[in-house]
């Protein structure tokens, strides 16, 4: 019954283990080419302007806007989130890594992007 008990209760705690461990954030550098002073807007929310460290997420979509020059959007890349592996025997941890979108985790961390003049 201890067994029994002790393996039901680390399956709990073990559960959506990526969502716990890691925030699936990670820090970048956003830069513009050639364009000084851009603003970031992480999802359509305005973030600061060029250059910017900020947390993202994976799939977060960046966008760089300057009076005069075209606005250019680009997703950021993510990878598999190796914390999410943990959930190996729970259905449930991974759905809810899932849904918190915690499987993945940036994977470029500076990103320079070049802006058109319009």
């Amino acid at each position: 019954m201890k067994k029994f008990t002790l393996l039901l209760l680390s399956l709990f705690l073990f559960t959506s283990c990526a969502t716990i461990f890691t925030s699936g954030k990670a820090n970048v550098r956003i830069d513009s080419k050639d364009v000084d002073g851009a603003t970031v807007l992480i999802n359509g929310l305005e973030r600061g302007s060029t250059p910017l460290n900020i947390k993202v997420k994976a799939d977060d979509m960046i966008t760089l806007e300057k009076e005069g020059y075209e606005a250019k959007t680009v997703m950021v890349d993510s990878k598999f989130n190796t914390v999410a592996i943990i959930n190996l025997f729970s259905i449930l941890g991974w759905g809810i890594d899932a849904i918190t979108n915690s499987l993945k985790v940036p994977d470029t961390r500076v990103y320079t992007i070049g802006l058109k003049k319009k």
